[in-house]
Parts: C-alpha cells; structure tokens; sequence
C-alpha cells in the first residue's frame, strides 16, 4: 500500500466527524427555521403576570429590609408576610427565564432568517438596555448625594468608596461584582451584569455553529472564549436559571397543565426561606426548581393558542411595561428613605400588623410611583431611541 492510500485512510476517520458534525448542524438549522417563535395571547398575557410579579417580589424585599426585624414564634398571618418580604432572589429568578425565553427567541430568530439581522439584534439589545441603565446611574449618583447630605452615619459609608468613575464606567459595560462593585447605594445592578453577558454569549455561541463563513465563526468563537474566561461564577450559575427560559422553545408539546405548573410554583416560593432547606446546601437547587416551574408555565402557555378578551390581563400588563424602570431606579430613593429613619432613631418593626401594614404600603406605592415617573421619561421612548440608532447604522449591516 503506497503512502497516499495510507493517509487517504488515516484522515477518513477525521473527515466522516466533520460530515457527521455538518450533518448535525444542518438539521439543527433546519429545526430552528421551523421553529414557531410566535406568541399566543395566553402566553403574552402569562409573561407580562410573570414580569409583574417579579418586580413586585424585588420591590417588597426591599421594603422588608428597610422596615422589619421579624421577630422568633410568629403568628399565622405573620408567618406568611415574612414569606412574602424576603422573596427577591426568587423574583430575580423569575426575570431571567422570562428574559431567555424572549431574548433567546430574537437570537435564535436572527439566525434562522440565515444570520440576517444580527446588527439589529445588537441594536435592539443595546438600546433597550441603555435607555434606562445610563439614566438609572446618573440618577442614582444624584441620589447618593442626597443620601449623604440626609444622613452621615456608618451604615451608608460605602457608598462614597462606589461612587467613582471608573466604577461608573464597569457598571456600564456589565463589569460589577467581578472587578468592580455595583455603583453607589444600587444594590440591584448586580443583575444586570449577567443579562448583559447573556445577551453577547448567548448570540455568539449561535454564530459559532450557525455562522455563514468562517471568519465570523472564528471572530464569534474568540468572542465567546474571552467572555467564559471574563465573567465569574455567579453568572454563569444563573446562567443555567437564564437557559431555562431558553430551553422552553424546545418542546413541541405541553409538558404539564398550566394549573400544575402555577400551583408548584406557589408551593416553591411558599418554601423558599425555609432555614433547612438552606443550611443543608440546598438553596440554589430549591432557586433551580423555581425556574423550572416558571418554565413550565411559559412552556404550558406557549402551547394555548386560546384567544384571550381585549381587556384581559390590562393590569399585569401595565405593570409589566415598567419593571425594568421599577428595577433599575426603586433602590437609592429606598435607601434615602432608610437613612431618614435612621436619622429618626426608627426601630425596625418586628410584626406586621395594621400601622405597619400602612408603612409598608405607602412606601411601596411611592416606590412604583417614581419608577414609573422615570418610566415615563426614559424607557417609554425605546423604541424611538432604537429607530434612530438603526437609521444610523444602516450602512454596517453586513449580513452575518
């Protein structure tokens, strides 16, 4: 057997991976351009439910902290407010499925328009992000001014140290919690770090192997690389809660009634401060199956085609417009609040009853009143800011 015939046989295995690796590329291409990215009445409704009801689990947290020390053997009743007072991370939760479903659904949309369209993907995501993140920072820094002049003590003396620019300048590229710290009083910022990295990371993985021509599969596969080796552990461990909404797309069928899904999610979020389920290690796999019962009632409604009455879910709907806002701009006013009491010698109250109760409620109202204000000013014009970005990039649209 002469040389060539034996390097013809040496590479034969090399070459049938490559073809079975195309083949399977191919046919993921071709079940992802028969995907149905539509979204029912019912589903739409379900996700503005879903939106509002996590914004409003964040909001109340905070307000929990700000105002109660529950104290040990706890009535019924205030049993369950404790319960409903520390249900944040739960509510962050819910924000991430929900947010890959929906920016899953655009990527994975570009790509099966042939990777038409990615310019616009980045447009979109940019825009809807900095509408209100560069805004919320501003704001929040005037914010800690105030906070500094209303109240001098111990409590607050990190916020200087978070104030400077070059913290100002890591928060707005999604940097914070891995070399920087969230900037000023607002705490929630952390957040936004790992939906900033899931909306280059997630995109890139799909041009990698969907990607038309090999200089963008290199340039998304460098990409791709330095951001694994850029971001921490944090995100990506959310980032399994974050794919979880992306994963709901998957399914051809429902896979369990939409009762059983809300009624499993009740019971998780009914459980969820339970200090056994902690202490034992198991916290994030209880945040797991959370998400996972929130896409379940994603998955159970993507397939209910019902139609649903004009003015059904005209509430969760308005609410839902402004979560964003309400997320990004609630928690420096929350902390002036705080640091008023402070100054007042306030005793954080150690049940709920109904002067607290009225507190708790004002305080809550105020704070969507004023996300809402800075809704109304800033992210209500998304779409008018992402129509001229586009108009202005026209020309770099190079048909990934």
């Amino acid at each position: 057997m002469g040389a060539d015939a034996r390097r013809l046989m040496s590479l034969e295995p090399v070459a049938a991976t490559r073809l079975a690796i195309a083949d399977l590329v191919s046919a993921a291409e071709r079940q992802m351009g028969g995907m149905d990215f539509s979204i029912s009445p019912s589903l739409s409704r379900t996700l503005d439910l879903l939106r509002s009801l996590a914004a409003f689990l964040v909001v109340v947290n905070h307000v929990g902290e700000a105002l109660f020390h529950f104290e040990d053997g706890l009535d019924l009743f205030n049993l369950f407010a404790f319960q409903l007072f520390y249900l944040g991370h739960q509510g962050v939760m819910i924000l991430f499925v929900v947010s890959g479903f929906l920016v899953g659904r655009a990527a994975m949309h570009c790509i099966a328009k042939s990777g038409q369209g990615m310019v616009d993907y980045a447009v979109d995501r940019m825009t809807r992000i900095y509408v209100v993140l560069i805004p919320a920072l501003v704001i929040g820094f005037l914010s800690d001014q105030i906070l500094a002049h209303v109240y001098s003590g111990p409590e607050f003396s990190y916020v200087k140290d978070r104030t400077d620019l070059l913290i100002f300048m890591g928060n707005l590229v999604g940097l914070q919690t891995m070399f920087v710290p969230t900037f000023g009083s607002n705490g929630p910022l952390w957040s936004l770090a790992c939906e900033l990295w899931y909306y280059l990371m997630f995109p890139t993985f799909l041009l990698v192997i969907f990607g038309k021509g090999l200089r963008v599969r290199l340039v998304a596969l460098v990409i791709l690389s330095a951001s694994l080796v850029t971001v921490s552990d944090v995100v990506l461990r959310y980032g399994v809660i974050w794919c979880l909404g992306l994963f709901c797309w998957l399914p051809r069928r429902r896979l369990a009634p939409k009762w059983v899904a809300w009624t499993l999610l009740v019971c998780c979020l009914a459980s969820a401060n339970n200090e056994y389920l902690w202490s034992r290690g198991w916290g994030f796999t209880h945040i797991v199956a959370t998400a996972l019962c929130v896409a379940l009632i994603i998955n159970s409604c993507r397939h209910d085609q019902t139609i649903s009455k004009a003015k059904a879910g005209a509430i969760s709907k308005f609410f839902a417009k402004f979560t964003y806002s309400l997320y990004l701009y609630h928690y420096p006013p929350l902390m002036i609040v705080v640091a008023m009491t402070l100054k007042n010698n306030f005793v954080s109250y150690s049940h709920l009853g109904v002067t607290e109760a009225i507190s708790a409620i004002g305080l809550l109202v105020l704070l969507y009143a004023y996300g809402f204000a800075f809704f109304w000013v800033t992210e209500r014009h998304y779409h008018r800011v992402r129509e001229f970005v586009r108009a202005r990039i026209a020309p770099l649209r190079l048909g990934f």
